[in-house]
């Protein structure tokens, strides 16, 4: 995942900075380090935001 796949991701879902973090499981920080500054996207990250996208709950929560 690359720093506009990130930003094409957030505005896709119309997400702020801080529900891309929530839903993500990472800090705000980290978005705005991934956006703005260009720093890598941890693979985790990426991973995260792919079952997001694809509408997977989050790990642990029952699926209905």
């Amino acid at each position: 995942m690359t720093q506009s796949d990130l930003i094409t991701f957030r505005k896709r879902f119309r997400l702020t900075k801080i529900a891309t973090a929530n839903a993500l499981g990472c800090s705000t920080r980290a978005i705005y380090n991934y956006e703005v500054l260009g720093f890598a996207i941890p693979r985790c990250i990426a991973l995260a935001a792919s079952a997001f996208a694809m509408g997977l709950p989050p790990y642990g929560d029952k699926v209905k």
